[in-house]
């Protein structure tokens, strides 16, 4: 990655002068000299406007800024600024810099950002993608967006004069394998891949753990090292920075709302590209194929909440529809020799493996969860199948991890439970309402919708039920 250097830089940094400045001294000395013989002293009036005439000749340029705001969004809000800005993380602030004072945000922001009064000269921002979530946001560190003149403004201390910026949240879900992608890796791939690498990260709560994880997917959309903002004194100027990343729906893009109308496909050629998988499209069995060959299932195992309490059934019956089957949770350690474990910190090669894994397979089988996520790794035209656990979980399902599937050429299958499946008729009699109104506790809480439905209940399939799933899976490979 490149890293800039740092540059001290003066608040008039950026000179517009109309020659070289000794010659402005130069002259200066030359015209008191001819005061002096004429009236026997300098002209005092004359001498003050012609300092003034110099100094103006070496003021700092500062262009006209552009604004543009979206604060209408649901997901979240973003603000794009060109001209002359400063960022300086330890204050949690961007500075506009205007050629004038007294410039206000009607002045420079776009009508459609309706959460700015017009006579505003600052307004805030959350840079995090769960704009909706208040509990969730309350954690998420706020920016003051700022308009103010060259004077007003703090002076530079790094200039990053040919490379933009976009600066964000990398705290809140962070560590969740969904929110990962859902909430930070898509979000930056849609605000940032029309740029080539040539951005800066500017990051709020950065995780270093992180950016090593994912380090193949931040590399493949940044050329430059991330600046963590938080406690960095340092004013970093930039003619251009996004402030918060443009998000569409879940685990997903919409086309017409993307820069250069970028789709989950390309994000699915992106992931292939960094983590070098080699199948883009899944198996295309037929009956006639003198060789045979069966299309691969993957059944993605969780260690604990909502597992499988019957995989080895489930996996026979896979078998015997067609599939070579296989069960994995996705998330132990590659092994060395003698089973030991490869120690990673970073969870960088876990991914590679992970990845590499998945793409092998023709079709996934999963519990609603984050090890869903994982079929952004699968080739296209493969199969997903969905198994939703009780509690009215099903709409959540489909918008989770029903809708992205077909975002990125690849066919979807739901699965929903009955409570004979579910292990919560363990718990609780078939007359509680857990089971006949689950309403009334999805509008009390959804911690209380997470603590019953996701964090108590596993599933035992009904394989007679299940079967047709597996064939239809088998039928849409062919």
């Amino acid at each position: 990655m490149k890293v800039p250097v740092p540059v001290p830089v003066r608040s008039k940094s950026l000179k517009k002068s109309r020659g070289h400045p000794s010659c402005g001294l130069s002259l200066l000395l030359l015209i008191a000299g001819v005061q002096f013989l004429v009236i026997g002293k300098p002209f005092p009036s004359l001498l003050m406007d012609s300092r003034s005439f110099f100094n103006l000749a070496e003021e700092e340029f500062i262009p006209e800024p552009h604004v543009s705001c979206e604060f209408n969004d649901t997901r979240s809000d973003f603000c794009e600024l060109a001209g002359a800005i400063r960022v300086r993380g330890s204050t949690s602030e961007v500075f506009i810099v205007t050629p004038r004072r007294g410039t206000t945000a009607g002045d420079v922001v776009g009508a459609n950002a309706t959460w700015i009064a017009t006579d505003a000269t600052s307004w805030k921002m959350k840079p995090y993608t769960r704009k909706g979530e208040s509990r969730i946001m309350n954690g998420i560190t706020e920016f003051t967006l700022r308009l103010a003149s060259a004077n007003e403004a703090p002076a530079c201390d790094v200039m990053h004069e040919d490379v933009p910026a976009v600066l964000y949240s990398n705290g809140g879900y962070c560590g969740n394998y969904y929110h990962d992608f859902n909430d930070n890796i898509i979000p930056l791939f849609i605000t940032t891949r029309h740029l080539g690498r040539e951005v800066q990260l500017l990051v709020t709560h950065k995780q270093a753990w992180w950016f090593g994880k994912y380090g193949e997917i931040v590399d493949g959309l940044t050329r430059y090292e991330a600046v963590d903002l938080d406690g960095d004194a340092r004013v970093h100027c930039y003619r251009s920075v996004t402030v918060g990343l443009r998000s569409h729906k879940d685990l997903s893009i919409d086309p017409r709302r993307a820069p250069n109308n970028v789709s989950m496909v390309d994000f699915k050629r992106f992931l292939m590209w960094r983590y070098a998988l080699p199948r883009e499209h899944a198996i295309r069995t037929e009956e006639d194929d003198e060789e045979r060959r069966k299309p691969r299932l993957l059944i993605v195992t969780r260690q604990s909440r909502r597992r499988f309490m019957n995989l080895q059934e489930i996996m026979a019956a896979a078998e015997d529809v067609g599939f070579e089957v296989t069960a994995s949770d996705l998330m132990t350690p590659p092994k060395k020799q003698g089973d030991e474990a490869v120690k990673d910190d970073s969870g960088q090669a876990r991914m590679a493996d992970a990845s590499a894994t998945v793409n092998a397979f023709d079709a996934m089988l999963a519990v609603h969860g984050s090890g869903l996520t994982n079929l952004v790794f699968l080739p296209m035209n493969a199969v997903v199948m969905q198994v939703v656990p009780l509690g009215r979980m099903e709409g959540l399902a489909m918008d989770e991890y029903g809708v992205p599937p077909r975002d990125m050429n690849m066919r979807y299958l739901q699965y929903n439970i009955t409570a004979e499946e579910s292990t919560l008729s363990e718990l609780y009699p078939r007359g509680h309402p857990v089971f006949l109104d689950p309403g009334p506790i999805h509008k009390q809480s959804w911690s209380l919708v997470n603590e019953i439905y996701l964090g108590k209940q596993d599933v035992r399939l009904n394989i007679a039920r299940f079967r047709p799933v597996l064939h239809k899976a088998l039928q849409l490979l062919r």
